[in-house]
C-alpha cells in the first residue's frame, strides 16, 4: 500500500473534528504552526518567590517524589524531574502499582534549581486545573486576492497535486515550512474539509519566492500563499537539536509560522533567555517555563 503523505493524512484528520468555520492541518514536519507566543513564565533576575505548576508527582523504587511535566504511558507509569521536598502521600489522593505512587496535582512552592519545596498542601487535579492550551494560528499571511481565495487551475487542484507540491518544496534547501489554511462556512456538512479546492497551501522559503512560486505552479493549481523566512526549516531544526542538552528540558518544538524555536524547561530564567538571544538572535529561541512565578 502506498504511504499517504503527512500533509494529506493530517488534512483528512483535520476534517474529522475541526472548529466550525475553520479547519486546518498540521505541517508535514514535526514543526508546530503558529503557536509561538514568545517566552513564557520567565523568572526575573533575583527572584526568590514562589512558583505554581500543574504537574504529575511520581515516586518509585528508584527515586523519591519528583515533579514531572510528562508521563510515560506504561504500567506503572514512569517520569523524572526535580525532587520534591516536604511531600507526604498520606492523605493525598493518588494511584499506586508495583512500588510506584503517582498523581496529578496543582502544587505551590519554592525552587532552587534542583529541588522543589512545598509551601502549602497540594491540590488534586481532576483536569479542571490544566492551563488553557495555546491555539495555533493557521491564517495565511498573504492578502486575499480579488474575489477571494480560489483555484487557478481546477485540473491540478487535487489531493495528488497537493502531495506533489509537498514533495517538491520539502526537498528544497530554501524550504522554511508548510501548512494548510482552510476556512469553511459554519455547519457546512456538504463540503468535505479535505477538499483541496477549499484550502490555501502556505509555503515559506528563505529567498527567491517568485522562482519557487513558478515551480509550485507546475504541479499545484489550488490557492497558494508564499511568504519569506529568515531561516530554513533545516536551520531551525539544527538549533532545536543544539538545545537538546538544555538543563531540565521538557520539550522542544519549531514554529514554522514565526520561524522560531520553543524550548520548554522546568524553570525559564531571564538570564538564560538573554544568553539565547545573544547566541541565535533576539526572539529566535523562546524559553517556556513549566514553573509559573506568582510573587
Amino acid at each position: 500500500m502506498k504511504k499517504m503523505s503527512p500533509v494529506l493524512a493530517l488534512l483528512l484528520l483535520a476534517g474529522s473534528g475541526g472548529c466550525a468555520g475553520q479547519t486546518a492541518a498540521a505541517p508535514a514536519t514535526s514543526a508546530f504552526p503558529g503557536a509561538g507566543a514568545g517566552p513564557v513564565n520567565v523568572v526575573p533576575d533575583g527572584y526568590v518567590g514562589r512558583f505554581r505548576v500543574v504537574a504529575t508527582v511520581l515516586e518509585n523504587e528508584h527515586h523519591g517524589p519528583q515533579l514531572c511535566t510528562a508521563l510515560a504511558e506504561s504500567m506503572p507509569p514512569q517520569c523524572g524531574g526535580p525532587d520534591i521536598s516536604g511531600w507526604v502521600w498520606d492523605g493525598v489522593k493518588h494511584e499506586s502499582a508495583s512500588r510506584t505512587k503517582w498523581g496529578a496535582y496543582l502544587i505551590i512552592g519554592t525552587f532552587d534549581g534542583r529541588t522543589f519545596k512545598l509551601t502549602e498542601p497540594p491540590k488534586v487535579n481532576d483536569g479542571s486545573l490544566n492551563p488553557e492550551p495555546r491555539t495555533p494560528d493557521f491564517t495565511s499571511p498573504c492578502p486575499a486576492p480579488a474575489g477571494g481565495w480560489r483555484p487557478v487551475d481546477q485540473a491540478t487542484t487535487t489531493a495528488a497535486a497537493l502531495q506533489a507540491a509537498e514533495s517538491m518544496v520539502t526537498a528544497d534547501p530554501d524550504f522554511a515550512g508548510l501548512w494548510i489554511d482552510q476556512k469553511l462556512p459554519p455547519n457546512d456538512l456538504a463540503t468535505p474539509a479535505s477538499d483541496p479546492a477549499k484550502l490555501v497551501l502556505n509555503v515559506r522559503f528563505t529567498k527567491d519566492l517568485a522562482l519557487h512560486e513558478a515551480q509550485i505552479r507546475t504541479v499545484w493549481g489550488g490557492a497558494l500563499c508564499l511568504s519569506g523566512a529568515e531561516r530554513s526549516l533545516a536551520e531551525l531544526a539544527e538549533i532545536q537539536q543544539e538545545l537538546a542538552n538544555e538543563p531540565l528540558m521538557t520539550h522542544t518544538s519549531t514554529d514554522i509560522v514565526t520561524g522560531t524555536v520553543e524550548a520548554g524547561v522546568i524553570m525559564a530564567t531571564q538570564a538564560r533567555q538573554r544568553e539565547l538571544d545573544a547566541m541565535y538572535g533576539p526572539g529566535v529561541v523562546n524559553l517556556v517555563g513549566a514553573l509559573e512565578p506568582i510573587d
